[in-house]
């Protein structure tokens, strides 16, 4: 399948999020940083960029997390709003690659790369429960 045909390189979507107590460094455990944690800025790229293609993937298959790699820069309260941009930059077969930037309301707070395979839902179901209770390769 020529992911290239249904996928355009330079696509960018900007999303926001407001920051909530639940995605703050302090609800999983870092007690006391009442501010926005890395895995959920992480989560929020990962939103952001999956919603550049997956109004045209093609039936049965989805986009994957892979790889990331970004940092996070500076602190974001609860309650402001982040602003998260990604733009489609590359795709090599199922590879997708992204450039991703995280603003607050006042500076950024976060950038890097953040890669996704696209799988075939129902071959990767199978996989998966052909390894349940088995050790990965």
């Amino acid at each position: 399948m020529d992911f290239n045909a249904l996928f355009k390189v330079g696509k960018t979507l900007v999303n926001e999020y407001i920051v909530k107590s639940e995605d703050t460094a302090d609800f999983i455990g870092n007690k006391g940083v009442t501010t926005l944690s890395t895995p959920s800025m992480i989560r929020f790229i990962e939103d952001t960029a999956n919603h550049i293609v997956v109004d045209n993937m093609p039936q049965n298959y989805r986009s994957v997390g892979t790889k990331i790699n970004v940092e996070h820069i500076n602190p974001t309260s609860i309650n402001m709003k982040v602003t998260v941009k990604a733009t489609l930059v590359a795709i090599e077969g199922r590879k997708l690659s992204y450039t991703v930037e995280a603003f607050n309301e006042k500076c950024k707070i976060g950038f890097g790369i953040y890669e996704q395979h696209i799988i075939n839902l129902g071959n990767f179901l199978k996989i998966e429960e052909r390894r349940v209770g088995k050790e990965c390769p």
